[in-house]
């Protein structure tokens, strides 16, 4: 059976682009069509051949930016969670079954389930709809990974870290304050998790137009992010920009 339970015809051509693109337009111009983004995927929703959560789980294993969160794509479209759903579902339909079935017919002799019974099944269901439902963050980590924004006054050494962190010369550090003045971003992978590490311009009282913008794209950043690295020079006393920066923190969380 096809991946979308339909009847399909494959072509095995010889040679390179060239004659692939022939083949491609002879076909349409036979009739044929070019496939929508997503169309077998949905195609294979529609005839039952996946799941909701299966047909999710391709999109995620196309996206997906480290090996953890594959496997975890893996596991979805194979349908581990539907197994799952499925278990508790056909759970909840037994006990249903068991507590109606004695009303329904009670001149035949069937047996009443014992509520301790009952209580119990309903307390493992509710433990792994919880178990579910705690996963869901977990899962929303290892699909879209973490933003990880580093803050701080100018000239603290925020690019610095930036550069460390990814292990080149991405961001351009000099002795002079202010050099970033718009966000950097890159992807890092920590243990099987993505990280979009940001680097910031430094939290400043703006002194032109430019740095005015930069402020506001690192306050948006500061709100949206998921974990901050605050950066402070220990030492020095800490500056009022420096009780800024945790203000502004404070304030975005």
């Amino acid at each position: 059976q096809t991946y979308t339970r339909e009847d399909i015809i494959e072509f095995n051509c010889h040679g390179g682009v060239l004659s692939l693109r022939k083949v491609l337009e002879t076909s349409i111009n036979c009739g044929a069509r070019m496939a929508e983004p997503g169309e077998f995927t949905k195609r294979a929703f529609l005839n039952g051949r996946i799941d909701l959560s299966q047909a999710e789980a391709v999109i995620d294993l196309i996206q997906a930016k480290t090996e953890r969160s594959l496997s975890s794509s893996l596991a979805q479209l194979s349908g581990s969670l539907k197994k799952k759903i499925t278990d508790l579902r056909n759970r909840l339909i037994r006990i249903s079954a068991e507590i109606e079935a004695p009303m329904d017919f009670p001149d035949q002799d069937i047996k009443e389930i014992c509520p301790k019974k009952v209580e119990e099944n309903i307390n493992y269901i509710l433990k792994e709809v919880n178990s579910l439902i705690e996963t869901l963050d977990y899962g929303k980590i290892l699909k879209e990974g973490i933003n990880a924004l580093i803050v701080g006054k100018t000239n603290v050494g925020k690019s610095s870290l930036f550069n460390t962190l990814l292990r080149e010369n991405r961001a351009i550090v000099t002795h002079l304050p202010g050099t970033t003045r718009d966000t950097i971003e890159e992807l890092i992978n920590i243990k099987g998790i993505a990280f979009k590490v940001i680097d910031t311009a430094g939290l400043k009282t703006p002194e032109n137009f430019i740095e005015k913008i930069s402020i506001k794209r690192m306050m948006k950043h500061l709100k949206e992010a998921k974990l901050i690295l605050a950066m402070f020079d220990t030492s020095v006393p800490l500056s009022l920009e420096d009780k800024e920066v945790i203000k502004e923190i404070k304030k975005g969380k």
